[in-house]
């Protein structure tokens, strides 16, 4: 579907180790220590002492190969509670799981087909402050398996909190902070890649009293930087998300000098720890702020060359943060932009959620068929208030199986870039929209409106709305209204 000069819009109101003979024990209950040759640890952990692991950013995972029916983890989730996600067979749990604070013992998995090979994952989601520790594992079954070779494609994330997925469970920037679904660890499952993830809300690039990246770089945990530090990752990609949080630190005189050399110190210092061959990637947003860095980082890969790129991306969220489909966009479109620098990143499978962005002058999800995960409700339209609900009803849906149901005075909205090429600029002068929506009334009849905000390159500046309003009968029908978009309209709101 498509809104431009024919658009429309489907609107719808431990350790089995084996014997010693080298045979598998039998079926039974066996501790398996955490320093196993066979269980994998990917992120920044500590293995000084290599029974007890730590770690503490997010994103980072443990993962083990078995034969046996139930696996149980000890663990230490730290000072603070924390969320994890547990995939089990390559499944990931409907729900991610918030443990208390302390040592405890988690039961990861049970009941599953005893003489079966089976794995499992375990991601730490969140990252409240203090570390993750693993106490070790119980199985009950016959033996722990070797898992496959590592993957070949690393990829390291440094930012803030658009790359830490901030109100990933929110529409409303509640800071339901999640790991496994936000564009980062999406991105490694579409290529098959392993990652390491280091962002922190209100990250700067650098100068942030430890809460930046050029400290993130040297770190194992957060504010315990160490100059000597070295994870021992060797990515053929670094992406960086950050520089939005630098513009209000620095005084406007200096601030594009001052950024453009805190982007320098960040890309020499990764150069020193990872060397000249990885690619570094500078994600930046633009439609948000006048001095925003998407306006000049490309001059960086002019004057420093080498394996430098930018990719951008619009903020199509107002003053809030991306929830879980607008991660998924940022996913497929990074994902395929890394698979084209001729890396050997190949993207192998999409988003699991639907994307949040439309393509072309497309609406995302304008039938409302897809849904975020996780029990949360999102799916690519956001609202003001409560009470928006997603039905499940092939048989009165006026097109495929889902439409959505409004009370009086409730709205959805959604965002679309203006110009429909994913560039940063206005849209083309005179531009013109007619969005179409399948509505009914739930009675006899009812109105709605059929409006469009426009916005430029600012937030917070939403202005010249207009909108058509339309008596609407009980049966399905197609309703039109034409939009022209007024000078300097970087993105449209439609409601």
């Amino acid at each position: 579907m498509r809104w431009s000069s024919n658009a429309s819009l489907i609107l719808l109101l431990a350790a089995a180790q084996g014997c010693g003979d080298g045979k598998p024990s039998p079926a039974s209950t066996h501790s398996i220590a955490p320093d196993h040759p066979h269980i994998r640890y990917t992120g920044r952990w500590n293995v000084d002492d290599a029974s007890l692991p730590w770690v503490a950013w997010q994103g980072s995972t443990v993962t083990l190969r078995f034969r046996g029916s139930a696996l149980v983890a000890d663990l230490d989730v730290g000072a603070l509670p924390e969320n994890y996600r547990v995939v089990i067979d390559g499944v990931p749990e409907p729900q991610y799981r918030t443990l208390p604070a302390g040592r405890q013992a988690v039961t990861l998995a049970s009941g599953l087909e005893a003489g079966a090979e089976h794995s499992i994952l375990l991601m730490k989601e969140t990252y409240a402050g203090t570390r993750t520790t693993i106490h070790g594992f119980t199985l009950t079954g016959t033996e722990i398996l070797p898992l496959p070779p590592k993957r070949g494609r690393r990829i390291a994330f440094f930012g803030d909190s658009n790359m830490e997925g901030y109100s990933l469970y929110s529409e409303k920037d509640h800071g339901a902070v999640g790991t496994y679904y936000a564009y980062p660890a999406t991105i490694a499952r579409m290529l098959d890649a392993d990652m390491h993830l280091q962002a922190v809300a209100g990250a700067t690039l650098a100068g942030g009293g430890g809460n930046d990246v050029l400290t993130f770089i040297y770190a194992e945990e957060k504010l315990a930087d160490d100059i000597n530090y070295r994870s021992g990752f060797a990515p053929q990609v670094i992406v960086i998300n950050a520089g939005a949080n630098d513009i209000s630190k620095l005084p406007a005189a200096v601030r594009k000098q001052n950024i453009k050399q805190r982007y320098r110190t960040v890309i020499a210092e990764l150069r020193r720890v990872y060397g000249e061959a990885p690619h570094i990637i500078l994600y930046n947003a633009y439609s948000w702020d006048q001095h925003e860095p998407a306006n000049y980082s490309h001059e960086l890969v002019d004057e420093l060359g080498g394996n430098l790129s930018v990719f951008i991306f619009p903020w199509c969220w107002e003053q809030w943060h991306g929830d879980m489909v607008d991660h998924a966009g940022q996913a497929e479109r990074l994902a395929a932009y890394i698979g084209s620098l001729n890396l050997g990143f190949v993207v192998k499978q999409p988003p699991e959620v639907i994307t949040g962005y439309g393509k072309g002058f497309d609406f995302a999800n304008g039938s409302f068929e897809g849904g975020a995960r996780d029990g949360y409700g999102g799916f690519g339209w956001r609202y003001f208030e409560d009470g928006v609900k997603r039905v499940h009803d092939p048989k009165n849906a006026a097109d495929g199986a889902y439409f959505i149901r409004l009370e009086k005075g409730e709205q959805v909205h959604q965002c679309v870039d203006a110009s429909g090429d994913f560039s940063p600029g206005p849209a083309n002068p005179g531009q013109r929209y007619t969005v179409t929506a399948a509505i009914r009334s739930t009675g006899s009849a009812a109105t709605v409106a059929i409006g469009a905000d426009f916005e430029g390159q600012d937030l917070y500046k939403r202005e010249n709305f207009v909108a058509r309003q339309f008596s609407v009968a009980p049966e399905w029908r197609n309703y039109s209204a034409e939009f022209s978009a007024p000078p300097g309209s970087w993105k449209i709101y439609i409601s």
